[in-house]
């Protein structure tokens, strides 16, 4: 009989709940569009929906700490998947676009809320040499479940897809309330006060998770038009995007195991400029291969995706498992500002220097990346990182 490792038993229910969500998810954007592009709305008013419903991420995000400090992590899950699938079941109960724009913005928020509660939970369970790795393994299910969501499109119509995809949010409940609380445990050296303080404290640390979300973001926002760009035809981009999504879930494992054992930022300075050269190489190529392509943009992606978990866990590993939450929220803050604000340079990048802009414009944030983990090895007076 196999026995599984003491951090995957404390989160096993969790684990088993993630890629519910994660499903329910990925189905959940492809099937919008779909729907409301039948109710032959326009292209602007599909991408409004798109942004309000990030709107409502980001709201969820800044606000939800609060109620998962009050009801406990369970709890808060709960509220969250109910949120979700309620958002996603009212859609079954309107055609009127105005009202779907303003469920999808409670289905937003919903989703910021979850990743408050499931980043910060899986962090306050593992230890400094165990965190890196648990954390891995969740992300890995996370990409993985929401990489296969899409395909629950082939099940059914519209509405009854609908009602799948909100049962899947309430079913990601029951493995989740039967999963353990952290025990806690604060900080022995330092004492915080708040986000303010822990931004104070962790800006490189911040300035990596904002490259991580950056970077995710226009990566994959762009990737299909790169591929375009380059002359792949519909089979060859479909590849290529597939490719590049499947290889942050391969890296997380690997590089979280290596995190536990070593200095986080450290590892994340290898991660940035291991990424600098590829994108430096992968810019110099007009006319990439096929294989040349996709080997590149999992390199980049592999190493550049990961930097979230590199900022969050270094900000975990000093303020302890009780701050998780205002940990968890402040860099999921300053992902998400990421995400929000650079696809828009890095489309920019493309129409000013064609293809090759959006590698130049990864490697200017992997430099970004490059320069803040190696300042938070030899600035961080306040709170400096330990390998233990």
């Amino acid at each position: 009989m196999v026995s599984l490792p003491q951090p995957i038993l404390r989160a096993r229910h969790l684990l088993a709940a993630v890629p519910l969500f994660g499903l329910a998810t990925g189905a959940l954007f492809p099937l919008v569009a779909l729907n409301l592009a039948a109710m032959e709305v326009s292209s602007s008013f599909i991408g409004s929906v798109t942004s309000l419903y990030y709107a409502g991420s980001f709201l969820g995000a800044v606000s939800f700490g609060f109620v998962v400090r009050r009801l406990g992590y369970r709890r808060g899950f709960a509220v969250a998947a109910l949120i979700a699938a309620l958002a996603t079941y009212a859609l079954t109960l309107t055609d009127n676009p105005s009202l779907w724009l303003l469920l999808r913005f409670a289905g937003g928020y919903a989703l910021g809320a979850y990743y408050i509660v499931v980043d910060s939970w899986f962090q306050a369970l593992g230890r400094r040499d165990t965190r890196g790795k648990l954390f891995a393994v969740y992300e890995t299910l996370r990409l993985a479940a929401t990489a296969l969501g899409p395909f629950l499109l082939v099940l059914g119509a519209i509405e009854s897809n609908l009602v799948l995809i909100a049962l899947a949010y309430l079913l990601s409940i029951a493995p989740a309330s039967f999963n353990e609380p952290p025990k806690g445990g604060a900080a022995k050296e330092f004492s915080f006060s708040g986000m303010t303080d822990l931004a104070r404290c962790f800006p490189f640390a911040l300035i990596v998770g904002f490259c991580g979300g950056a970077a995710n973001a226009s990566f994959y926002g762009l990737s299909a038009v790169y591929a375009a760009q380059v002359n792949f035809d519909r089979a060859e981009i479909a590849f290529f995007v597939a490719f590049v999504l499947v290889a942050p879930a391969i890296s997380q494992i690997p590089l979280g195991a290596g995190a536990d054992r070593s200095k986080r930022m450290t590892l994340a300075l290898g991660c940035a400029i291991t990424a600098l050269l590829a994108c430096i190489s992968m810019a110099a190529l007009a006319q990439p291969s096929l294989w040349m392509a996709c080997l590149g943009g999992a390199l980049v992606g592999g190493c550049l995706v990961p930097l979230y978990a590199f900022g969050l866990s270094r900000i975990v590993d000093t303020v302890g498992e009780d701050d998780a939450v205002s940990a968890a929220t402040v860099v999921l803050l300053a992902y998400n500002l990421g995400a929000f604000v650079a696809p828009a340079g890095a489309g920019l990048a493309m129409d000013a220097l064609g293809s090759g802009g959006l590698y130049l414009f990864l490697g200017a944030i992997a430099l970004l990346a490059l320069v803040a983990a190696k300042s938070d090895a030899v600035f961080s007076n306040c709170c400096p990182e330990s390998s233990r």
